[in-house]
């Protein structure tokens, strides 16, 4: 390990350790966290089972079009058993909006997973494993934090200025 690499991380757990005691784990993350953690270890088991073994690959493949998928269904599960968004639990305090505009950016990500998952699909089923883990490293990442950055910062204000406009339309017919 270099010298680079080793300052980096030390750096990182000492801004986690100076963050964690102010801060409360919010139960998403927690929900997160295990479900990152059930995936790690199904995967550890094909790898430590037979890392040459086709249940392996083909899992290790399938496992981000899974995630996302099951991600979409989260979010459009629950708002219709009354839990609210999933996307509110998550970056709610940050991003105060009206329930409108939650209910729009929870539409938006299902649809952005569900574009992730078959894009993923699409890619591991067309292409070889070397273009699949090319993709997945470089573009499906870039192309991950591209679309969210959009959302949250362009979609939004979009939306909120579609709300006000039709608000005042509404207000104009009302006598």
């Amino acid at each position: 390990m270099s010298v680079y690499a080793l300052v980096t991380i030390l750096l990182l757990l000492g801004l986690t350790f100076y963050w964690r005691p102010r801060h409360r784990i919010d139960q998403s993350a927690w929900g997160l966290l295990t479900t990152f953690i059930a995936l790690g270890l199904i995967t550890l088991f094909f790898v430590f089972k037979d890392s040459s073994s086709e249940q392996w690959l083909t899992f290790n493949h399938y496992k981000p079009s899974l995630f996302y998928w099951l991600l979409a269904l989260l979010l459009f599960i629950f708002p219709r058993l009354g839990w609210g968004y999933p996307a509110k639990w998550i970056i709610g305090p940050y991003f105060p909006m009206a329930n409108s505009e939650w209910f729009y950016l929870n539409q938006v990500l299902i649809l952005l997973y569900v574009f992730l998952g078959i894009l993923n699909a699409y890619m591991f089923l067309k292409f070889n494993d070397s273009v699949w883990l090319d993709f997945k490293q470089s573009c499906y990442m870039n192309l991950l934090v591209l679309l969210l950055v959009r959302i949250n910062f362009i979609w939004l204000h979009i939306f909120k200025n579609i709300f006000d406009l039709i608000k005042q339309l509404f207000q104009k017919n009302t006598p």
